[in-house]
């Protein structure tokens, strides 16, 4: 008896494990990290935010590659705001990002 119980606690366990994968959106997704910060492109967190700034791409770039000015942003958010957590690229030329810290 006790064997059937273990096993039917087991069973119960299980289907909630696969509930909880199934409860994705089509939108949902786990967001990358690059040098330490949070990196959203063209989307934003679900997580409430306090908004730090804007870093601009100023001064020259050798190539305009879009590796090289994600690098420059990047470099320039943990410099000129230290807390920052992540940062989120609203367009696709990457020459602006704001910087965010989580609450």
């Amino acid at each position: 008896m006790k064997k059937n119980f273990y096993v039917l606690m087991i069973l119960v366990l299980a289907s909630f494990s696969f509930k909880s994968i199934e409860d994705y959106k089509k939108s949902d997704a786990r967001v990358s990290q690059a040098e330490g910060l949070y990196i959203f492109l063209q989307s934003t967190p679900l997580k409430e935010y306090d908004v730090l700034g804007t870093v601009k791409k100023t001064g020259l770039v050798w190539t305009g590659k879009p590796e090289e000015m994600y690098r420059t942003i990047l470099r320039r958010a943990k410099k000129d705001y230290p807390n920052c957590e992540a940062v989120i690229f609203d367009d696709i030329q990457m020459t602006h990002a704001t910087c965010i810290k989580f609450k």
